[in-house]
């Protein structure tokens, strides 16, 4: 619950600063040194408030244990806070190694420290050792190679300078984070917490493909198109090209995790958990569409077009919410599944379509033109595993996983091939590697 917070503080911070520093061109030295201390200085403020957040979760939860676990945990806001301008410049310059290998070795160190804390018994406080110390040392070491001067200076020019992206940017993090979390509230709340539970792990499963997908892609499109920011074609013709690219990688995933709902429910978490694969089945053809509704964020970055950004969360807020309330009226946790995988396809054509009429100067139909050919392989691999992976079952889970993936990945790997979008996929990492 305290890590829940964490990540909303953490929004709050980070969100709006890394954006806006990779877009604005026209930040100094000076500014930068300028604007890591309002940054430190906000980090410092959101901390001691989440710190204070901890006696009105201990006395609403009644347990006390929730005051030193907020205050432990409030450092690791003041370092995402301050970390946040030199990512923003080593990302805006392109070291996007750098940035990954200092993330890892924070990661490696706070994992060496979580289990000797394990271990000496430290208890629950070895968790948020594991979650600050990464933090911690990817600021020392982010500062080590960002190079920013040092200033006594407190003006406001500056912060000037990026407020009008970091503020939008900000309400749409918390927009996002909102219309992300509120199916979570409302189920837990009108129907019950075994439901809640039910759908926490069949979410849980969806959003590991996301998550390692846009958190490899979206980092770098808008330090790569932001120098662009005039040239709409190109960045229309790039937003098309990731449609399609990400699309043959997530449309096969979703149907997939679809197929073998059952298998990896159990493999993962337990026959206790029964009552998690059909949501989790009705959820995972969701993934693509929810990958590719996140990719948009970075085009509205890149055109640095932060106020448009910010209504389009609040029309997905909207489409999604709505459509929750559907399916909890619908009573039933299958109901409120096929709710929310509906929404998230809708608010990806919505949001598409806004994206290119709004932002790209473009038709809407153009991005469900590049999507044919990866819904056509959606269909064909449907079809094909269908019929195939009931002859592909045995006694061990993890076999049967095994053995429907090398299946499922021949089948995709074929197609590919013989449609010539293997190729496509390997000219366009080419072309944005080297344009990075």
């Amino acid at each position: 619950m305290v890590q829940v917070l964490v990540l909303l503080f953490s929004l709050i911070a980070v969100q709006g600063i890394v954006p806006a520093i990779i877009q604005n061109k026209e930040l100094t030295e000076e500014d930068y040194g300028v604007i890591f201390n309002y940054a430190l200085l906000f980090g410092i403020l959101l901390a001691v408030v989440f710190g204070f957040s901890g006696f009105l979760l201990a006395k609403i939860l009644g347990n006390q244990i929730y005051i030193p676990i907020s205050w432990s945990m409030s450092i690791l806001i003041i370092a995402d806070a301050a970390n946040s301008v030199p990512r923003g410049i080593l990302l805006k310059a392109k070291r996007f190694k750098d940035i990954n290998i200092r993330f890892l070795v924070g990661l490696t160190v706070g994992a060496i420290f979580g289990i000797a804390a394990t271990l000496l018994g430290a208890g629950l406080y070895a968790l948020v050792i594991v979650a600050t110390i990464p933090a911690i040392i990817s600021l020392l070491l982010n500062l080590s190679i960002a190079d920013i001067k040092y200033a006594r200076s407190m003006a406001l020019e500056p912060v000037g300078k990026i407020f009008f992206f970091a503020r939008y940017q900000v309400g749409f993090s918390l927009v996002n984070y909102l219309y992300r979390n509120l199916d979570n509230l409302l189920i837990g709340r009108f129907l019950g917490s075994a439901a809640l539970g039910n759908y926490s792990k069949s979410y849980q499963l969806i959003s590991f493909p996301i998550t390692i997908v846009l958190g490899i892609v979206s980092p770098v499109v808008q330090p790569t198109l932001s120098v662009y920011e005039q040239n709409i074609t190109l960045i229309r013709n790039t937003y098309l090209k990731a449609c399609r690219m990400l699309a043959l990688l997530a449309i096969p995933v979703s149907v997939f995790f679809c197929l073998n709902a059952e298998q990896m429910v159990y493999l993962l978490f337990g026959s206790q958990w029964t009552e998690a694969i059909l949501p989790f089945a009705i959820l995972s053809l969701s993934i693509w569409a929810q990958m590719l509704a996140q990719i948009i964020i970075v085009f509205w970055q890149s055109r640095n077009l932060p106020r448009m950004l910010h209504r389009n969360g609040w029309i997905s807020l909207a489409i999604i919410g709505a459509s929750i309330a559907i399916g909890i009226v619908s009573g039933t946790l299958v109901g409120v599944a096929i709710a929310v995988a509906v929404s998230y396809i809708l608010n990806f054509l919505v949001s598409s379509s806004l994206l290119m009429r709004l932002g790209l100067d473009g038709k809407t139909i153009d991005p469900l033109i590049v999507l044919i050919k990866p819904l056509f392989l959606g269909v064909f691999l449907f079809v094909a595993l269908t019929f195939i992976q009931p002859y592909l079952l045995f006694p061990n889970l993890l076999l049967t996983i095994l053995v429907r993936g090398v299946v499922w990945l021949s089948l995709v790997s074929a197609y590919l091939l013989l449609s010539k979008d293997f190729e496509f996929i390997l000219s366009f990492m080419k072309k944005e590697q080297g344009e990075a």
